[in-house]
C-alpha cells in the first residue's frame, strides 16, 4: 500500500515536470524551426524527446514531428546540417541545405532557439501583470522581530518607509529587493520614514543571516527584521491538509486562534508551528456570517513543526498595458543577472552546489508551485524558460550559444572553420555537456532525495 501511495505521490511530480519541460523545449525548438524556415532551410525532423519514437506525423513540407519516449530535451534537424558528413556535402550546392546558407542566416537560426525563450518569458510576464496584477505590499511596517536590528533601532510598528540610502521605497518588495540582492555589504542603512506627518531619519547596521530558500539550500541574506502587514485571508488550502479537513475555504478571513485576536497572517504561522498535534479553534469570517471550526495541525513537511496546508491572499495591482512591458523587461533583465551571479558563484565555490537543479528539482518546484497558485505556475514557466535560454547562450560547443560562436567567427574571417577543428571542439562539447548532466541528476538525487 505505502508503494502504490509513493508512486502516485512521484507520478505527480513526474507530470508537471513534463508538462513545463515539454512547453519550454517546444518553444525553443520552434524558434529554431521558424526561422529556419524563414531562411528556406528543408527541416528534416522536429522531435521533443530522445529515445524510441512514440508518434510521429510528416508535414506538406516533408519535416517529420515526433514526440521521443525520454522528455529531456529535443531537438530540430536540418538538411545539410552544421558540418554532417561535410565531405560528402561540401559540393552539393542545394540553397536548401543549412550549411549553404550565410554565416549570418546560420547564426540568426541558431540564435532563434533561446529568442523564443526569452520572448515566451515577456508574453507569459507581460499576461500576468496585465490580467492579474503584480503582489503589492504597502511600505508600512506591521511588524518587528524581537531582537533584531530594527528592534534595536528607533523603526517603529505602523512606520512609513520613504526610501533606504536615498533610493525610493514604494512596496516591501523594493525593501526586500535593495536590502537581500545578492548579499550586498552594507556598512549601514540610512531609512528615511515617516512618522505622525514628520519625516525622520535614522541609521541601522543590517546582520547576516542565513534562510531556507524555496528549494531547500541556506542562503545568506542581509536581515534587518521589519515585516509587512499580511491580511489574515486564505488564499488557497491544499488537498488532503488539516485545513480542508476542518471545512477552511478560499477568501476566509481567520479572526482569531484560541481567542487570540489575529491582525497579521504571521500570527497564525507562529501559533500553528508550535501546536502540532494540538487542537485550534480557529474564528472564521465568511460572507459576513462569524463561525468557529476546530483544526489540528500537522507535521505536513516532516520537521516537527505544525502546518494546517493555507496559503494566504496576497494583494495584487494591476498595470497598464504600457507598465507591464515595461515591468516585463525589468523582469527578464533581474532575472537574467541573479542567474548568471548564482552560476558565476556556484562555479568558483561560492554558492551551495545544492541549488544547481536538474529534473527532480523542476518536478518538486513545477509541483509546490502548481499547489499553491496558477499565477506562481505561469511566473515558474517563465522563470525556467529565462534559464533555458540563457545556458544555451553559454559559449559552449554544442550549444546554441557554442554554434553562435563559430558562425560569427566565419563571417569574420569569411570562410568555415577547419573541419577538424570542429570535430574536436565537438567532442569535447560533448563530454562537457553529459558531465554537467550527470552531475545535475546525481547532485539532484543526493540533494532533494537522500537528503
Amino acid at each position: 500500500m505505502s508503494f502504490i501511495y509513493t508512486f502516485i505521490s512521484y507520478s505527480e511530480y513526474i507530470f508537471w515536470f513534463i508538462l513545463v519541460f515539454t512547453i519550454i523545449v517546444f518553444i525553443h525548438e520552434f524558434g529554431h524551426y521558424i526561422i529556419a524556415r524563414l531562411n528556406n532551410v528543408q527541416v528534416e525532423k522536429f522531435s521533443i524527446g530522445f529515445g524510441p519514437v512514440l508518434f510521429s506525423k510528416i508535414d506538406r513540407n516533408n519535416t517529420k514531428w515526433q514526440i521521443g519516449l525520454v522528455p529531456l530535451g529535443g531537438y530540430v534537424k536540418f538538411s545539410g546540417e552544421m558540418y554532417a558528413n561535410t565531405k560528402n556535402q561540401k559540393h552539393d550546392s542545394n540553397k536548401d541545405l543549412f550549411m549553404n546558407k550565410k554565416a549570418l542566416q546560420k547564426a540568426s537560426i541558431v540564435f532563434a532557439g533561446p529568442a523564443a525563450n526569452f520572448i515566451l518569458s515577456f508574453f507569459l510576464f507581460v499576461g500576468i501583470f496585465y490580467f492579474f496584477g503584480q503582489n503589492k505590499t504597502s511600505n508600512i511596517v506591521a511588524s518587528i522581530d524581537d531582537d533584531s536590528p530594527a528592534y534595536h533601532s528607533n523603526i517603529k510598528v505602523y512606520d512609513k518607509i520613504i526610501s533606504i540610502n536615498k533610493t525610493k521605497i514604494d512596496n516591501f518588495e523594493d525593501i526586500y529587493n535593495f536590502i537581500e540582492a545578492d548579499n550586498k555589504y552594507f556598512e549601514y542603512l540610512l531609512f528615511t520614514i515617516e512618522r505622525n506627518n514628520k519625516i525622520l531619519e535614522y541609521k541601522l547596521k543590517p546582520d547576516k543571516k542565513e534562510i531556507k530558500t524555496f528549494i531547500g539550500t541556506e542562503k545568506t541574506i542581509n536581515y534587518i527584521g521589519i515585516n509587512p502587514l499580511l491580511e489574515p485571508v486564505v488564499g488557497k488550502v491544499l488537498a488532503n491538509s488539516p485545513a480542508k479537513d476542518a471545512g477552511l475555504k478560499t477568501g476566509d478571513i481567520i479572526r482569531s486562534i484560541n481567542n487570540i485576536k489575529i491582525l497579521d497572517a504571521r500570527q497564525i504561522i507562529d501559533i500553528v508551528k508550535v501546536n502540532r498535534g494540538n487542537i485550534l479553534k480557529f474564528l472564521i469570517l465568511r460572507n459576513n456570517n462569524e463561525f468557529a471550526i476546530d483544526v489540528i495541525p500537522r507535521d505536513i513537511n516532516k520537521n516537527n513543526e505544525g502546518k494546517i496546508g493555507i496559503t494566504f491572499k496576497k494583494s495584487r495591482e494591476k498595470l497598464n498595458f504600457l507598465d507591464s512591458i515595461v515591468e516585463s523587461i525589468r523582469n527578464i533583465y533581474i532575472i537574467s543577472i541573479k542567474t548568471l551571479v548564482a552560476f558565476w558563484e556556484i562555479l568558483f565555490g561560492k554558492r551551495d552546489h545544492c541549488e544547481v537543479g536538474g529534473p527532480i528539482l523542476i518536478a518538486k518546484v513545477s509541483t509546490d508551485v502548481v499547489n499553491t497558485d496558477y499565477i506562481s505556475f505561469i511566473a515558474l514557466i517563465a522563470l525556467i524558460s529565462i534559464n533555458l535560454g540563457l545556458i544555451n547562450l553559454f559559449p559552449l560547443p554544442l550549444l546554441d550559444g557554442g554554434h553562435l560562436l563559430t558562425f560569427i567567427s566565419e563571417f569574420i574571417i569569411g570562410k568555415n572553420i577547419n573541419y577538424n577543428l570542429f570535430k574536436i571542439v565537438q567532442i569535447i562539447g560533448v563530454a562537457l555537456i553529459l558531465s554537467f548532466m550527470i552531475f545535475s541528476i546525481l547532485n539532484d538525487i543526493y540533494c532533494r532525495v537522500l537528503n
